[in-house]
């Protein structure tokens, strides 16, 4: 957690919130205690970066193995002075690559370890970059849900904010300038916690149990449906150094969450009043104090949700109330013990579904 988050938590929602998140955050952690982010990721200040790259190319690489293209990254730092080194940049992902749905793609960022010692890009190898498919907005509101998974658990990305200047090196034309947000990387992630990535095979009862629930009732808060453990869909897996601690998950790419409300993620030429938002939720089937436990963390954090959103000026005012209004409705759902039972209780896993015996 940033100054700058501190001080607008302060701000809108009083001490008690603060100390309500910092002792909900270091019982979160649990025994997976964690280091230190990377250099990049030690502040929220919005980078002013140009990227320079073949883009012609780039956004024309529609391959399963999109090759790197060699660009230069150009920035700022708070003293003055202009930081300039080589990168390598290439499309990734699959699902916004397509050009029949984003008009530019996301990118992956190659650095080269000599040329960024000393900048805040120090120790980098290679980072996700998240760029605008269609609207700003949504780049925004989707790196404000990793912002709010940070406080949910500190076992979470961190991200970095940048307004960046997209210049193509084939044309010789600036594309545009807009925001767009770094991702940490997975081996840097699993690293702060004395961890590695697990590719094996599992379900979500390998996972540790705490942190699955606190995922999963994200997931359902944010409305997002779009990921599945077994198959690693939008989730990694990290083991612990220490084998006698279970692994555990961490969740990452929530454009299809129903928070964002993303113009792309909805089926085609099927009217709005028949496009459903509501929420499914896909976590085990706890027990009635095992949710309470969680709804409390949840609720607990409410006004720092709100806060990230409420004071947010780089999306409108209708997309706030927009936000405000689907967060504030799962809240209101945790309340209702019938919508509780419909929501939670008769729509959670079973370890039949997964062809393992009772316990």
């Amino acid at each position: 957690m940033t100054i700058r988050f501190i001080m607008v938590i302060l701000a809108k929602c009083g001490l008690t919130a603060i100390l309500a998140f910092c002792s909900m955050a270091a019982s979160a952690q649990g025994s997976l205690p964690g280091g230190k982010p990377d250099t990049l990721f030690l502040s929220d200040e919005i980078l002013n970066i140009e990227l320079r790259s073949d883009f012609t190319s780039i956004r024309a690489d529609t391959s399963s193995d999109p090759v790197f293209y060699d660009g230069r990254l150009i920035y700022h730092e708070a003293d003055g002075k202009t930081k300039k080194f080589d990168v390598k940049v290439r499309a990734r992902g699959d699902f916004r690559r397509r050009t029949d749905i984003c008009s530019f793609p996301p990118l992956m960022v190659n650095f080269k370890k000599k040329e960024v010692q000393h900048t805040i890009f120090m120790g980098e190898d290679k980072l996700k970059l998240v760029t605008p498919c269609q609207r700003e907005e949504d780049v925004i509101e989707e790196y404000l849900v990793y912002r709010m998974y940070n406080f949910v658990s500190p076992l979470s990305y961190k991200v970095r904010l940048a307004k960046i200047r997209y210049f193509d090196t084939a044309s010789e034309t600036e594309l545009f300038e807009k925001y767009s947000f770094f991702i940490e990387d997975d081996d840097r992630l699993a690293g702060r916690f004395n961890a590695s990535k697990f590719e094996e095979f599992l379900t979500p009862f390998d996972l540790d149990r705490e942190n699955f629930m606190l995922m999963s009732v994200f997931e359902y808060l944010i409305g997002n449906k779009d990921w599945f453990i077994s198959s690693r869909r939008n989730v990694t897996i990290i083991r612990p150094d220490d084998t006698t601690k279970a692994l555990h998950v961490v969740p990452y790419d929530f454009d299809f969450a129903s928070l964002i409300d993303a113009s792309y993620t909805k089926p085609r030429n099927v009217p709005e009043q028949y496009l459903s938002t509501r929420r499914v939720f896909k976590g085990l089937c706890y027990t009635r104090e095992e949710f309470e436990k969680t709804f409390k963390t949840f609720r607990n954090l409410k006004p720092v949700f709100e806060s990230l959103f409420g004071v947010e000026d780089l999306i409108s005012r209708s997309t706030k109330n927009r936000n405000l209004a689907y967060l504030n409705e799962f809240y209101k759902i945790i309340q209702d013990e019938e919508l509780f039972r419909k929501e939670f209780l008769e729509a959670c896993e079973t370890r039949r579904m997964y062809n393992l015996p009772d316990e």
